[in-house]
């Protein structure tokens, strides 16, 4: 029994060069009156539930291992072509607060229609949508192919805007690493490293899917549109290189933290050691004097205790000079 769609939950939109429309989804799929030159992108921004998703593809004859593949959580980049479609899987990945959010994007589309499905409400278009009210953009010249591009280049744009967040995270870390170093930075620098291998694996499989994309040509992918893909390919690979490049500097970074603690730890050793060093002299002194033999000369001697502790303050502070001219402290 199918569930009943709420139109707030899709976004239909139908453009061309000249006009753009915005319709609910029950009423584009009950007229079906988007012409031949149309591009129809249905956007589906909602928690994921397998009878509305059924409900939502059933009109389009989407094969039911797609519809598995969009249920799946943690599903890996991939390009599958059939008859009359082809489906792409992504990651959409963003700031949702203080935490990244990972949210698998489905793409099915053919040559005029693009159908969009993420995991929960939020997405990374707000630049299309831009651009889809610019009548002369590029997006709005183009057909569904072109379409694909920019929901893959906002896509790639976001991993870009979430390293740099995290490279500007990253260095005001290391300004603290070299201040203060403690336990809570190094459980915040180990966090920003599994952040940076989640996102390796989600952006390292995506070349594929591109190069795919790039050098099969599915049908539904225009020649006047590759060079765009080469380019959202060129990102990528930049991407990875940011990753790569964070990764390693965190790993300094935590060398560094280890190395900071050492020096601490060396630091407040050697000052142990110099206290010790100063104390050792005056308790043999003290030592020697509390033994309790019967025949010591200085017990009787009148000034015997003030000379004795005359003596033991001089040693003290010859040593504390040693030790300054030596630059042990």
């Amino acid at each position: 029994m199918s569930q009943s769609i709420q139109n707030d939950e899709i976004e239909v939109v139908l453009y061309n060069g000249k006009q753009i429309e915005r319709i609910d989804y029950s009423t584009y799929i009950r007229e079906k009156n988007a012409s031949e030159s149309d591009v129809v992108w249905i956007n589906v921004d909602k928690e994921k539930d397998q009878a509305q998703i059924d409900t939502i593809l059933k009109p389009f004859g989407v094969h039911p291992l797609i519809i598995e593949d969009i249920l799946l959580e943690g599903q890996r980049p991939k390009l599958e072509t059939y008859e009359e479609y082809a489906y792409l899987n992504c990651k959409m990945i963003y700031f949702d607060g203080e935490e990244l959010a990972y949210e698998n994007l489905s793409i099915l589309f053919d040559q005029q229609t693009v159908i969009t499905i993420g995991d929960h409400d939020g997405d990374v278009f707000s630049t299309i949508r831009k651009r889809l009210e610019v009548p002369t953009s590029n997006l709005r010249q183009g057909k569904a192919d072109h379409l694909v591009y920019a929901i893959l280049d906002a896509i790639v744009d976001a991993y870009f805007d979430v390293l740099e967040t995290l490279g500007d995270l990253i260095d005001a870390r290391e300004e603290d690493l070299l201040v203060k170093p403690n336990m809570d930075l190094l459980t915040i620098l180990r966090q920003y490293k599994r952040d940076l291998l989640y996102l390796h694996k989600a952006i390292w499989p995506l070349r594929e899917v591109l190069s795919r994309m790039i050098n099969d040509e599915p049908k539904e992918i225009r020649k006047e549109t590759v060079p765009y893909l080469r380019d959202v390919y060129d990102h990528i690979y930049q991407c990875i290189d940011s990753i790569e490049t964070y990764r390693e500097l965190l790993s300094g970074m935590m060398d560094l933290y280890l190395s900071s603690i050492s020096n601490r730890m060396n630091e407040i050793m050697k000052v142990l050691t110099i206290i010790s060093t100063i104390f050792i002299p005056l308790t043999f002194i003290a030592g020697v004097y509390g033994m309790n033999f019967h025949y010591m000369p200085e017990l009787t001697s009148q000034w015997g205790y003030p000379l004795t502790l005359i003596g033991m303050a001089f040693i003290a502070l010859l040593m504390v000079y040693y030790f300054k001219r030596k630059k042990w402290f």
